[in-house]
């Protein structure tokens, strides 16, 4: 059944047809439930996504009870086939992995104690859609709007514009088509320090958490460097409690 707790979530962009930003803010009460074995919910899910101009073209994200991570997946017509390409949640802590993906591998998985009940959480996913196989415009959709699920019209799919002096392709890639760019050090910095000018906070916060996982000996000059001209604060103060606890030397002056 599905939960009735207060949530929103809503299309962020589609760059094309078949290519979705999803964005689903709820409590994490909600998904905190679902670990419990005493809750009745067994599964939450978002509004339910339906286009006008787009034949047979319905979606909604659902969370299952987890066994050791939580199971996040997307449900759509049956016209059409859906990939969730990448899920991850956002807090006022950080990010948290919600399905395994390679380029999020750092990123460490959503746990109940990561946030407290009453704490509104973002759940940002990238979603891939095919049309399938001919369905005769008879037949009834397959999914159908669960009792305290809402329901979105859209009369087409959204487009986002974006300011003509946006320039740094990795951040305008993830903004319009949700392309997660391959990561390294350099350029986690250099999104970091453009982000603020192109507005984008949600891959801000996945840059600082790849580099809060990736101080090791040879970039930890490179990292607290950076900390400190971009005034970073708690990425300085975990470069400095590295080298306080003697993980790490400094190779180079500052």
């Amino acid at each position: 059944m599905s939960s009735a707790t207060t949530q929103s979530s809503s299309i962020i962009s589609a760059s094309y047809i078949y290519s979705l930003i999803l964005k689903w803010t709820l409590k994490a009460k909600q998904l905190n439930d679902l670990r419990e074995k005493s809750s009745d919910a067994s599964v939450i899910k978002s509004e339910l996504y339906e286009f006008k101009t787009v034949k047979d073209f319905s979606i909604c994200l659902e969370i299952g009870k987890p066994n050791s991570n939580y199971d996040i997946n997307i449900k759509g017509s049956e016209a059409w086939s859906f990939e969730l390409v990448y899920a991850f949640l956002v807090s006022k802590d950080g990010a948290f992995g919600l399905k395994k993906s390679k380029q999020l591998s750092f990123l460490d998985p959503f746990r109940p104690s990561h946030v407290s009940d009453e704490e509104a959480v973002t759940i940002h996913c990238a979603v891939s859609a095919s049309y399938g196989h001919a369905v005769s415009s008879h037949q009834p959709n397959d999914i159908c709007k669960m009792e305290g699920q809402s329901m979105m019209h859209f009369k087409s799919m959204p487009e986002t514009t974006l300011p003509s002096d946006y320039a740094n392709e990795m951040i305008i890639d993830f903004i319009r088509k949700g392309v997660l760019p391959d990561l390294t050090v350099g350029k986690a910095i250099e999104i970091i320090g453009q982000t603020k000018f192109h507005n984008c906070e949600v891959l801000k916060i996945l840059c600082l958490q790849y580099l809060r996982k990736n101080i090791k000996a040879k970039t930890l000059t490179q990292i607290l460097r950076a900390a400190m001209d971009l005034d970073l604060p708690l990425l300085e103060r975990i470069c400095v409690k590295q080298i306080a606890d003697g993980y790490y030397n400094l190779t180079e002056n500052f």
